[in-house]
């Protein structure tokens, strides 16, 4: 019964049949949810500030070199940034690792990674932990999407299909 309404409405265009279109995805905290600044060495110890990607649109992952999931995810990080770089998308890693900045560097150019990396302490982990509504991060990676006024779109816990993080992505772009 419903079927044969549905195509009456249809007929009579009561209904639209079309493409699936990505819907706008609305950021988490509509307006409330600022990403924290930091402040944080990249891999040959110049200070990266978030503050300086304004207006672009960020991925931002902590990360570790002993991570299984994180090295399964990086290589799909590089080829999201390689895609979207044009469009205004910056990728940030950020290395939870205890090595020193030389390993982790000497660990990311074995995978060809082109995308910023900055080492990351307690502290900024616990920013982001304490981001109100979204709970603290209980494992890695973790990715952030942020849109380009500085507020957080999405969050992942885990490895994350590359589906789902260009389909965050090309909505806030």
């Amino acid at each position: 019964m419903v079927g044969v309404i549905l195509l009456l409405g249809y007929g009579v265009g009561k209904f639209e049949l079309s493409a699936r279109k990505p819907a706008k995805v609305k950021c988490l905290g509509n307006g409330e949810l600022a990403a924290p600044v930091f402040s944080l060495p990249d891999m040959n110890g110049q200070k990266v500030d978030l503050a300086s990607f304004q207006g672009r649109v960020i991925v931002l992952e902590f990360w570790a070199t002993w991570c299984a999931p994180c090295r399964e995810e990086i290589p799909v990080l590089n080829q999201i940034y390689k895609a979207y770089k044009e469009k205004g998308l910056v990728v940030i890693g950020i290395s939870l690792d205890r090595k020193p900045p030389q390993e982790v560097k000497k660990f990311l150019d074995q995978l060809q990674v082109e995308y910023l990396n900055v080492m990351g302490d307690e502290e900024i982990l616990e920013k982001y932990s304490q981001v109100a509504k979204m709970g603290p991060i209980r494992g890695i990676p973790a990715t952030f999407v942020i849109d380009r006024q500085g507020q957080i779109c999405r969050r992942y816990m885990g490895l994350t299909e590359k589906r789902i993080l260009e389909e965050a992505i090309e909505a806030v772009l």
